[in-house]
């Protein structure tokens, strides 16, 4: 499969980033995580600037790296270009509504509220 970038939630507010490749024989193995936040979800849904990989090693906990145990799959994107690779909308726009539009945000910067 794919690099990728997903993000991904147990519930409002329990959300994380997470890159996810293949490892050796262990196939998709979450790689690099980041504490999910409307900062760092707005620029994945955006640029991803802030989310580098490029130099990722393994960080995560051998008890952390399947990515199904961070939660339902919100949206995945290829890492690098950004290609959206899956998306669940229902999960998606409650997200959306969680992180943004709930606290009169927009997760696009050309889309700030005045």
């Amino acid at each position: 499969m794919t690099a990728r970038i997903e993000w991904r939630t147990k519930g409002k507010g329990n959300d994380a980033l997470l890159f996810v490749n293949e490892y050796s024989e262990a196939g998709d193995t979450v790689i690099k995580t980041w504490n999910a936040d409307p900062t760092s979800i707005a620029d994945f849904l955006n640029q991803m600037e802030g989310l580098d990989t490029a130099n990722a090693g393994l960080e995560s906990d051998v008890n952390q790296r399947n990515p199904l145990q961070w939660g339902d799959l919100v949206i995945s994107r290829a890492q690098p270009g950004g290609d959206v690779l899956d998306i669940d909308p229902e999960i998606y726009w409650d997200q959306i509504y969680y992180w943004f539009r709930s606290r009169g945000r927009d997760p696009h910067p050309q889309r700030r509220k005045r």
